[in-house]
């Protein structure tokens, strides 16, 4: 599981819908209540009707505002969401206070705008996502404005007392439901961090053990079997657009000797070099793969009239893979024969055509044993061709 922080930073990503939702519905709801709720002033204001009037369409065009803004920069909303949210809430809730504030002792209409500031109250926290801190200096604001306001104004200390219970008491009803609401989300975020967790490490794992599957673990390159898959969609591309498909066998002359002298870690760490070697030396498209022990296979497909490049590309793998390698310190060097065979000249099947590589291969590699066994017969003293270093010559 990720960290903390990076976990909270996911979560708050993970809510940027439920906060732009929650932006539009306070914006539209309060702006639909507002209106609605200006019906109420025609019977119960005595005076100020004008000014109320007033209130209400500057808090409703400030909330459509907020709405219209929320779908034009979303960016901007969400980066400061929490300005503009509780921005939000001081406006309304400060638009029916100014209308509290200006009802007159005769007037009805301050207990129902009473009960607005008290649905205000609740709705920070059931549509926002702000921090407890900023959630309580939000209500303890809008409380005491009220407070004030009516103690200017000379209502009944008992009276207000139990307003601001009211207020109160709703204000403690929400926060405990924002709480169980928010470990509900949060428990739901999680959960589905751990399925998609676990299902990305399933998937990686397969992916591993694919690539393990279809390559060979010492050096990395495509195994037999799967360097047989990309051979046979070479061998398709070849057939489709009159190319030619050579298939290279190499065998390292030599690396028994290597093994036999500086042991079998030496060995591998020598096949690690002859593949880097051969990588740098493919091109893009060819396949390379190590069939096992010392053996590698190539791939190339190549156009009709570039057969002679076929022979390039042989004399360029012999000449890198014959160059001195330093292994652990040591001048190692050896060497390496090579069979070729291609399509369409030897056949159209891959299997068969390794085949033939092979054979091919193995007649090269026989006459270089003949050519060592004759040198070695003329020689006082054996000679070991494509020898370690220089202790062994």
């Amino acid at each position: 599981m990720k960290n903390t922080k990076e976990q909270d930073k996911l979560f708050q990503s993970y809510i940027e819908d439920e906060k732009l939702g929650g932006t539009r519905i306070m914006g539209v709801l309060g702006s639909m209540l507002y209106i609605v709720f200006a019906i109420v002033d025609f019977f119960s204001l005595s005076r100020t009707l004008e000014q109320v009037f007033l209130i209400r369409g500057a808090v409703v065009i400030v909330l459509l505002g907020v709405v219209v803004f929320s779908y034009t920069h979303v960016k901007i909303l969400l980066k400061y969401h929490n300005i503009i949210f509780s921005m939000l809430f001081l406006i309304a809730a400060a638009g029916i206070e100014a209308m509290i504030y200006l009802t007159q002792p005769e007037d009805h209409a301050s207990s129902v705008y009473f009960v607005g500031l008290l649905l205000i109250i609740m709705t920070i926290y059931a549509w926002s996502f702000f921090k407890t801190a900023l959630s309580f200096v939000i209500t303890f604001t809008i409380i005491a404005t009220y407070t004030l306001i009516e103690i200017q104004k000379g209502i009944s200390l008992d009276v207000l007392f139990v307003n601001i219970v009211f207020l109160v008491s709703g204000f403690i009803i929400s926060f405990i439901s924002q709480v169980i609401r928010d470990r509900y989300l949060k428990d739901n975020f999680l959960l589905q961090q751990s399925l998609k967790e676990a299902v990305e490490a399933k998937t990686l794992e397969a992916k591993d053990n694919a690539y393990l599957a279809n390559h060979d673990p010492l050096t990395d390159l495509p195994n037999r079997r799967y360097v047989t898959e990309l051979l046979e969609d070479s061998l398709e591309v070849a057939k489709q657009d009159d190319k030619i498909l050579a298939i290279l066998f190499l065998d390292l002359n030599g690396f028994k000797q290597v093994n036999d002298v500086y042991g079998h870690a030496v060995g591998d760490e020598v096949l690690k070099v002859v593949a880097k070697r051969l990588e740098f030396a493919v091109r893009e498209g060819d396949s390379l793969s190590r069939l096992a022990g010392d053996e590698f296979l190539v791939g190339l497909l190549m156009e009709k009239e570039g057969l002679s490049e076929v022979n390039k590309m042989s004399a360029k793998f012999t000449a890198i893979i014959s160059k001195s390698m330093n292994i652990d310190g040591m001048s190692i060097k050896i060497g390496v024969s090579m069979g070729i065979a291609a399509y369409p000249m030897h056949g159209d099947k891959i299997n068969a055509l390794i085949n033939i590589a092979d054979k091919k291969m193995y007649k090269t590699k026989k006459g270089v044993q003949n050519i060592v066994r004759d040198r070695q017969q003329g020689e006082s003293e054996p000679v070991v061709i494509f020898p370690g270093n220089s202790r062994h010559r």
